[in-house]
C-alpha cells in the first residue's frame, strides 16, 4: 500500500513539472504527451507488479492454448510413415539389380534369378512403403475433415473428398489393419464407421432395436397369416353378409374383454361384461351354423353394441374421477342397470334364434311317438290292440318288411 502512494505521488510531482515548464515556456504543444506518459508508467507498473504476484514472484509466461484432440486424429501417426521402408527398399533393389545385370552378363542364371527374385521383394517393399506414406496423408486430410464426430458416413465423406465411397471405404478398412483408428469399427453394411466406443455403443443398442422390430414384425406378419388362415376356413361357405358380421361382432367381444380388464375391482360388473361376452359368443356360433339369422342379429347390433360401447367408455372415464357428488355416483349405478337390459335382450334374442330348432325337435317328437304307438310299441299302443281285439275287431299284425314283402296281412275273423 506505501509503495502505490509513491507511486502516484511520484506521477503527481512529474505532472505538476510538466504544468510548470509549459507556462515557463509558454508552450503547450507536448503538455498532454507528457501528462499521459505520467499516468501511463503507474498503470504499468502496477499491472506487472499485481502479475508477479499471481505468479509466486515468478514473471509470468504466456500458456500455449491446449490443442483440441480429434477422435479421428486421435493417434499421432508420423507422416513420414513408410518413408524409411522405401528408401531402404529402393538402395538393397538398385545393388541387387546391379548385381542380377552383372551376373547375365557373365551367363550366371541360377545367380541372377536369385538376385531377380531378391530385387522383386524390394520392389514390393518399397511399394508397401509408398502405400503406407499415402495411407497417412489420407488420415490426416479424414481427420482435418471430420474433426470431432465419433462417426460418419462413408457416402458423406467421399462425396466432401470428391472421391469414390469404394475408395474411401478401402482406405477405412486399411487405417484399421494398420491400427491407425485402434477403436474405430464399421457397420454392418459397411455404409458408416464409428470411431469411439461410445458410438459403436449406441450403434449396437440401434441394431438389436431394429433387429428386435423386425422379430416383432415378422411374428405379427406370421401370426395374422394364421389368424387369416383360421378365419377363411371358419367362414368357409358363408355368405358375404354373415362374415362381415361376425368380423364387427369379433370386434366388439375384444373391446368388452378390454373394458372389463380396465375396470376397478368391481365384482357385480365385472360379472355381467363376463356374461355378455359368453351370450355374445353364443350367438356368433349360431350365425355360424344358421347364416339366415344373420340379419336379424345385425339389427341388434346396430342398436345396442354402439350404445354398450359409449356407456362402457363412460363408465372407465367416471370412475377415474373422485366421487365427490351424487351425479357420478347415479351414473355409476344407472350404466350398471343398463348393462342388466343390454344382456336380458340378447339372451332373448339367443333364445329366439333357437325357436325354430324347438319347433322342429317337437314335431319330430310327436311323429314318432304316433308311429311307435301304432306299431305297439308304446304302453299307449299295446293297449289300444287290447281294446281292438276283445271287441272283435279285426288284429293287424305288423311284420317286418323281408317278410311281407312291403304289405300288411290281415288275420281272419273268429267264427
Amino acid at each position: 500500500m506505501q509503495n502505490d502512494i509513491q507511486d502516484f505521488l511520484k506521477a503527481g510531482n512529474e505532472i505538476l513539472n510538466s504544468v510548470s515548464s509549459a507556462i515557463d515556456r509558454n508552450d503547450y504543444s507536448t503538455l498532454h504527451a507528457d501528462v499521459n506518459k505520467a499516468i501511463k508508467s503507474v498503470t504499468i507498473d502496477r499491472k506487472t507488479m499485481y502479475a508477479s504476484k499471481m505468479n509466486n514472484g515468478a514473471p509470468m509466461r504466456a500458456q500455449a492454448p491446449r490443442q483440441k484432440v480429434y477422435p479421428f486424429l486421435e493417434k499421432r501417426i508420423s507422416k513420414y510413415l513408410g518413408v524409411p521402408q522405401m528408401a531402404a527398399s529402393a538402395a538393397f533393389g538398385a545393388f541387387m539389380l546391379m548385381d542380377c545385370l552383372g551376373l547375365l552378363l557373365i551367363g550366371s542364371w541360377p545367380g541372377a534369378a536369385v538376385t531377380g527374385a531378391i530385387t522383386a521383394l524390394c520392389a514390393l517393399a518399397f511399394f508397401k512403403g509408398k502405400q503406407k506414406f499415402d495411407l497417412v496423408k489420407k488420415y490426416y486430410q479424414y481427420g482435418s475433415v471430420l474433426k470431432d464426430a465419433e462417426y460418419f458416413s462413408i457416402t458423406d465423406l467421399a462425396r466432401v473428398l470428391r472421391s469414390r465411397d469404394k475408395t474411401v471405404l478401402k482406405d477405412i478398412k486399411d487405417m484399421i489393419k494398420l491400427g491407425f483408428l485402434p477403436r474405430a469399427k464399421l457397420d454392418r453394411a459397411e455404409t458408416t464407421c464409428m470411431i469411439t466406443d461410445r458410438a459403436y455403443d449406441q450403434y449396437l443398442g440401434a441394431e438389436k432395436d431394429r433387429e428386435d422390430r423386425e422379430a416383432r414384425a415378422i411374428a405379427d406378419k406370421k401370426k395374422a397369416v394364421e389368424e387369416a388362415k383360421a378365419r377363411n376356413a371358419e367362414y368357409e361357405g358363408l355368405p358375404t353378409k354373415a362374415v362381415e358380421i361376425l368380423e364387427e361382432g369379433r370386434e366388439y367381444i375384444v373391446f368388452v374383454r378390454q373394458i372389463n380388464d380396465v375396470i376397478p375391482d368391481t365384482e357385480e360388473l365385472s360379472n355381467k361384461l363376463y356374461r355378455l361376452e359368453e351370450i355374445m359368443n353364443k350367438i356368433f356360433a349360431q350365425v355360424k351354423k344358421d347364416p339366415s339369422s344373420a340379419d336379424e342379429l345385425h339389427k341388434l347390433m346396430n342398436y345396442y353394441l354402439p350404445t354398450t360401447k359409449k356407456l362402457l367408455n363412460a363408465y372407465v372415464e367416471l370412475d377415474k374421477m373422485p366421487e365427490v357428488g351424487e351425479n357420478i355416483t347415479q351414473t355409476k349405478r344407472e350404466i350398471d342397470d343398463a348393462i342388466d337390459t343390454i344382456n336380458a335382450a340378447f339372451e332373448s334374442l339367443l333364445d329366439s334364434m333357437f325357436q325354430d330348432m324347438a319347433w322342429d325337435i317337437s314335431s319330430d317328437i310327436s311323429v314318432m311317438k304316433t308311429m311307435m304307438a301304432q306299431d305297439g310299441l308304446t304302453v299307449e299302443g299295446q293297449g289300444m290292440a287290447s281294446q281292438m281285439q276283445s271287441a272283435g275287431g279285426p288284429a293287424v299284425a305288423f311284420q317286418t318288411e323281408p317278410e311281407a314283402q312291403g304289405q300288411y296281412q290281415t288275420m281272419p275273423e273268429d267264427k
